[in-house]
């Protein structure tokens, strides 16, 4: 047996997911194999794609294709923004016996009540709760209830559990040696999405900086308008002391830009799921300052979970940055949190949880 197949085997065996994106772009993958090694051009197995990649699953976007596969204990759905796609594919599913879990593809909370704007859309929503056998929750905000079914019913059969990340996977360990590792990148790249908070994190890191002497790293995700209004913010950072790295990168380039920095830092409010927390998981450095659901996991001390305020958070910030001892614990801390409770092997046994529940 490989290593994936053995690190995956215990807890594949009590459930294997489909997750289904009726009518989505990305191609199928079939994980039966663990998550393999990063593929160029093939979607990375993070986010919805690794609920699949944790249970040795596959990565639909056709409906027809999920049945002519048997394989499966459950069948997630993802709603998508045409809501009445993800409707229309729950109910060939459930017409054919496969039993049903759904989740909003921009799970978020503002993100769903931002896709929640018709009463037809709230019209297919409630059908798609009182259909569904699960709701599955990447955020630790669940979606709201809506319509005929019952509050009891709707918390029975809906619960949070994170998006998984591959770190006990010595291929994705994306990580440097901690003496190499200079600056402070920031999480966010979008200054239009107000509730990215993404101006007044670079005008926070540029104190961060002042006061740490780190190097900040942007990465330049509104193209022209981004570009003008970083060459603006300039002036608030020490001379030389702002990078810009003027569009988004392939993953892995990513990933390795992200592993060469002490710390990720952001402001993000949106409660949603967390994807530069994991990625900076998979680089083995630190995220901080941002409220999404692997943050207040895998971060618990550097995190936004209103418990301290913006300055005494940089206060922890610019602490764990002057000590490398302190910097070295709360990585290994932050990993530590990680295999509890956002590894592969942690999510597929809360996901098995999940089923066992919903069955008896």
């Amino acid at each position: 047996m490989n290593t994936e197949a053995s690190i995956l085997a215990t807890d594949c065996k009590q459930i294997r997911l489909a997750v289904l994106n009726p009518g989505g772009r990305d191609a199928a993958v079939d994980y039966a194999d663990g998550p393999g090694e990063y593929q160029p051009g093939q979607h990375p197995p993070i986010n919805f794609h690794a609920y699949a990649a944790a249970t040795r699953g596959k990565f639909f976007n056709s409906v027809n294709e999920v049945l002519q596969d048997d394989r499966f204990d459950v069948v997630l759905v993802l709603i998508r923004h045409r809501v009445s796609i993800s409707l229309k594919a729950v109910k060939a599913l459930k017409n054919k016996g496969r039993k049903v879990w759904v989740s909003w593809k921009e799970a978020g909370p503002y993100q769903v009540t931002a896709q929640l704007h018709s009463s037809k859309i709230l019209s297919h929503y409630q059908e798609i709760l009182d259909l569904a056998d699960g709701v599955l929750s990447p955020c630790s905000i669940l979606p709201p209830r809506w319509g005929w079914i019952s509050a009891e019913n709707f918390a029975r059969k809906t619960r949070f559990i994170p998006t998984p990340y591959p770190v006990e996977f010595p291929q994705w360990d994306f990580s440097i040696p901690a003496e190499d590792r200079q600056g402070v990148m920031i999480g966010t790249r979008e200054f239009f999405e107000p509730v990215r908070n993404h101006l007044r994190t670079l005008a926070e890191a540029a104190r961060l900086c002042a006061q740490t002497g780190e190097k900040v790293t942007v990465i330049n995700g509104d193209k022209s308008a981004g570009r003008k209004i970083l060459r603006q913010l300039e002036e608030s950072f020490p001379e030389s002391r702002l990078r810009v790295i003027d569009r988004p990168l392939a993953y892995d380039a990513y990933l390795r830009l992200m592993a060469s920095q002490r710390l990720v830092f952001q402001l993000d409010r949106g409660s949603i799921p967390g994807q530069v927390a994991g990625d900076a998981l998979l680089c083995r450095t630190l995220c901080s300052g941002g409220n999404s659901a692997i943050e207040e996991l895998a971060y618990p001390d550097l995190c936004d979970d209103s418990r301290i305020s913006l300055s005494q958070a940089l206060e922890k910030i610019s602490k764990v940055l002057a000590n490398p001892d302190e910097y070295k614990k709360a990585v290994q801390t932050s990993q530590a949190h990680a295999a509890d409770q956002i590894s592969y092997t942690a999510v597929a046994r809360q996901l098995a949880d999940f089923n066992n529940d919903l069955n008896n």
